[in-house]
């Protein structure tokens, strides 16, 4: 009986093992006290606007403002200046350049992942698919401090 139960218990660890996923390793970096890391890289059929979804998890402060200035981000094609925007969406907020505002407030939630979707238009096809993005963040801490960022996608 020892041995029928030994075996089942066994089988039961063996057949649990065999269907465990590891989770694959997402390739994030840590600005400000927030986890960033890329959603998708997509370029339209034209290869004339560029998208890309970032996700943004507050993992310390909970709730925490996240303010994002957005004339001084964007995707870089190569030189150092980003080129600016078309629109930019973080949960409902939504931001066209149009309406010229200089930053796109959030309020991030501990835990909680939130997509940043930024469209570029201007993006030349011979270039590919945009490698970085310079994001401009106020910290946190400092009230009125710019902290920039650049991330490989």
């Amino acid at each position: 009986m020892n041995r029928f139960l030994l075996s089942l218990l066994v089988t039961a660890l063996a057949y649990s093992f065999s269907f465990a996923q590891e989770k694959p390793e997402r390739n994030s970096i840590d600005i400000n006290e927030i986890e960033v890391w890329t959603k998708s890289v997509q370029l339209s059929a034209k290869g004339d606007t560029a998208t890309i979804e970032l996700y943004l998890q507050s993992y310390l402060k909970n709730p925490r403002e996240f303010k994002l200035n957005t004339f001084s981000s964007g995707l870089l094609s190569g030189n150092e200046k980003p080129l600016w925007y078309h629109s930019m969406q973080m949960g409902k907020v939504h931001v066209r350049l149009e309406d010229k505002q200089n930053y796109l407030h959030y309020l991030l939630t501990r835990n909680e992942p939130v997509v940043l979707t930024i469209k570029t238009g201007g993006w030349k096809k011979q270039w590919g698919k945009p490698k970085q993005l310079k994001l401009a963040i106020e910290d946190f801490e400092e009230q009125g401090k710019i902290l920039e960022y650049t991330i490989d996608l």
